[in-house]
């Protein structure tokens, strides 16, 4: 299987080119939003990735990445680390474990500086970053959901709070991410732009059955 980023990555990548990006946080662990060529200071893997691995025992890298996916994908095996003898995994987050130092010095001052809060292809049930919807200043910050449900506790008619002050009011916008991003795109007269862009940074098979961009 090709791992390649969606329309929806490259848009995210084309709103940071236009100077418009200022985080995105994503819990996914696939590394997309590098591969879209998102610089890394703009992108937050809530969960870590697989782009690299780490003794848990010394926590040192381990140095050659594809003999851990080897031994993991085709040997069955649990990697083991060239330094300590100890277990290897990759760096991202398990059950149980805290998130990455990153996601907690960034994420209070990214939320006071937020003017607009896209939300995509989520069920919004993993806390804690389920939980960032509701730290943004509501007063100065509209938040859009593009997603084949509606999740979390939108305000899609624009209540007051309790200083009668009245917030700003939610989007949804049902459907799949990608239809959504390419009306968006449109309408922004950005289309030529992101499909481009996509292009760009699509990762194509190749005759030898390994993947490229």
């Amino acid at each position: 299987m090709i791992h390649s980023p969606t329309l929806t990555h490259s848009f995210i990548s084309l709103l940071e080119k236009k100077g418009k990006l200022l985080r995105v946080y994503t819990q996914n662990i696939d590394g997309l939003e590098v591969i879209a060529e998102l610089p890394p200071d703009r992108i937050v893997e809530c969960h870590g990735h697989f782009r690299s691995a780490s003794c848990i025992d010394c926590h040192k890298s381990a140095p050659d990445m594809k003999a851990v996916v080897t031994s993991i994908t085709q040997q069955g095996k649990p990697p083991v680390c060239t330094h300590c003898g100890g277990y290897v995994k990759p760096d991202i987050v398990f059950f149980g474990e805290g998130l990455p130092s990153r996601f907690h010095r960034l994420l209070k001052p990214d939320m006071t500086k937020a003017d607009l809060l896209i939300v995509l292809g989520t069920s919004l049930m993993v806390a804690p970053v389920s939980m960032i919807p509701e730290m943004v200043d509501r007063q100065k910050c509209k938040r859009v959901l593009l997603n084949r449900e509606l999740v979390g506790n939108l305000d899609l008619a624009g209540k007051k709070n309790k200083h009668n002050k009245k917030l700003q009011q939610d989007i949804f916008q049902k459907g799949d991410c990608d239809d959504s991003i390419v009306t968006l795109s449109q309408l922004l007269g950005w289309h030529d732009e992101l499909k481009e862009l996509h292009e760009k940074t699509k990762v194509k098979p190749a005759k030898d059955g390994k993947s490229k961009k």
